[in-house]
C-alpha cells in the first residue's frame, strides 16, 4: 500500500511539473507569385496561426513564438483575433518577428488566433538555392527552438546564370554525342535507336531555353538521361557489329574445314589440325562475347570478340595456305597420291627399265668383242 501511495505521489508530482506546451497550427499560407523566384521580385504571402490550448492558458507565458522570412525588405501586418474580436499588433519590420508568451497567453477558454501579411523582395543568390519565405517555431524560455513546433515554407530562388550555364552544358554534352554517333555510322555500325534519342534530347534541351527554372532543369535531366541511354545503344551496336564481324573468319573457315575432311578425305594432316584448333579457340573467344553482350559488359564483348576475329583470321589464313599447297601439289586424300606423282614415277620407271635393258644389250655385245 505505501508503494502504491509513493508512485502515486510521484506520478502527481511529474503532472504538475510539467508546463504544458500550446499546440501552434499554421493555415495553408497563400505566397504570390507562385513558382520558382528571382532576385528582386516582390513577394507577398498571408496565412493564419490558431492557438490551441494544453493546459490553462492558450501559450505558455514564458515561451515566446518567432515568425522569420529571408526576404529584403520584409514588413509585417499582424493581427491578434480573440474571441473573434480583432487586435492589431504594432507593425513589425525586419526579418523576425517576435511575439511572447506575455502577450500570446490567455486563458484556455479563449478563442485565439493570429492573421498574418507579409511583403517583402526576394534576395539576390549566387546560385540557385532555396530560400524561407516563411518560418514559425516556438522558443522555451531560454530561447532554444521547440523542434515540434517549426513549421517552414520555402521557394526556390533562380539565379537566371545557372539555367544558361546549364543550358550550355548539355549542348556540349549534344555536341559530343553528335561526334559519337557519326564516328560508328562510318564504322557501318547500326545508329537507328542512338539517332532518335539524340533528336529527344535536342527537343528537350530546347524547350529548357523557354521555360521556367524547375520545368528546365526537369528537361535538361531528361536530355542527359537520353544521351546516357543513347550512348548505351551505340555501345550495345558496336558489340553487335564487332561480333558480326568476327563471325566472318570463322564461317570462312568451318567452310574449308569441311571441304578438307569431306571433299579431300584429308583427316591425320598436321596443318588441318592446326587450323581445326584455331578456330575452335575463335569460337570460344565469339562465345565469351556473346555472352557478356547479353549481360550488357559491351566493352569486354567488343575485345572478346576482337580477339576472336583475330584468332579467326589466323585460322583462316592457315586453311588457305593449306589449300593452295594442295593445289599446287595436285593434292587428293591423306593415304593417296597426287596425279602428278604418280605420273612422275611411272615415268621414272619406264625409263629406268629402258636404260636397264640398254645397259644389258650394250655388256652382252662387249663380251662378244672380248671373245674375238
Amino acid at each position: 500500500m505505501k508503494l502504491r501511495n509513493l508512485s502515486l505521489g510521484i506520478v502527481l508530482f511529474l503532472i504538475i511539473g510539467i508546463q504544458f506546451a500550446a499546440g501552434v497550427t499554421v493555415l495553408n499560407p497563400v505566397i504570390n507569385p507562385t513558382g520558382d523566384l528571382t532576385a528582386g521580385a516582390n513577394v507577398s504571402t498571408s496565412f493564419k496561426i490558431d492557438m490551441t490550448p494544453s493546459g490553462s492558458d492558450t501559450f505558455p507565458k514564458t515561451n515566446t513564438l518567432q515568425i522569420f522570412t529571408d526576404l529584403n525588405n520584409a514588413k509585417w501586418t499582424v493581427t491578434m483575433i480573440r474571441d473573434g474580436v480583432e487586435h492589431p499588433v504594432q507593425q513589425e519590420f525586419g526579418r523576425s518577428v517576435y511575439l511572447s508568451g506575455w502577450i500570446l497567453s490567455y486563458p484556455a477558454a479563449v478563442q485565439e488566433s493570429l492573421r498574418i501579411s507579409l511583403e517583402g523582395t526576394v534576395p539576390s543568390v549566387t546560385k540557385s538555392m532555396n530560400k524561407t519565405i516563411i518560418l514559425v517555431q516556438e522558443l522555451d524560455g531560454n530561447n532554444k527552438v521547440i523542434p515540434a513546433t517549426i513549421v517552414t515554407n520555402e521557394r526556390l530562388i533562380v539565379n537566371p546564370t545557372d539555367m544558361t550555364q546549364n543550358i550550355a552544358v548539355r549542348e556540349a554534352d549534344l555536341r559530343t554525342y553528335r561526334i559519337h554517333i557519326d564516328a560508328r555510322a562510318q564504322m557501318g555500325i547500326n545508329t537507328t535507336g542512338a539517332e532518335q534519342k539524340y533528336s529527344a534530347a535536342q527537343a528537350a534541351i530546347q524547350s529548357a531555353k523557354n521555360a521556367d527554372f524547375a520545368t528546365a532543369q526537369a528537361s535538361l535531366n531528361t536530355a542527359n538521361g537520353l544521351m546516357d541511354e543513347g550512348e548505351k545503344l551505340l555501345d550495345k551496336a558496336w558489340a553487335e557489329n564487332e561480333i558480326a564481324n568476327a563471325q566472318v573468319p570463322i564461317t570462312k573457315t568451318v567452310d574449308l574445314v569441311t571441304y578438307f575432311t569431306v571433299n579431300k578425305s584429308i583427316t591425320n594432316d598436321p596443318r588441318l589440325s592446326i587450323v581445326i584448333a584455331k578456330k575452335e579457340s575463335a569460337e570460344q573467344y565469339l562465345s565469351s562475347a556473346r555472352d557478356l553482350h547479353y549481360l550488357g559488359n559491351y566493352a569486354f564483348s567488343r575485345v572478346k570478340a576482337k580477339e576472336a576475329f583475330d584468332k579467326g583470321n589466323e585460322s583462316l589464313n592457315d586453311a588457305i595456305n593449306f589449300k593452295i599447297a594442295l593445289t599446287n601439289t595436285g593434292g587428293g586424300g591423306s593415304t593417296g597420291l597426287s596425279w602428278l606423282n604418280t605420273t612422275t614415277l611411272i615415268i621414272a620407271g619406264v625409263v629406268v627399265v629402258i636404260i636397264a635393258i640398254a645397259g644389258y644389250f650394250l655388256l652382252r655385245k662387249k663380251n662378244r668383242w672380248d671373245e674375238y
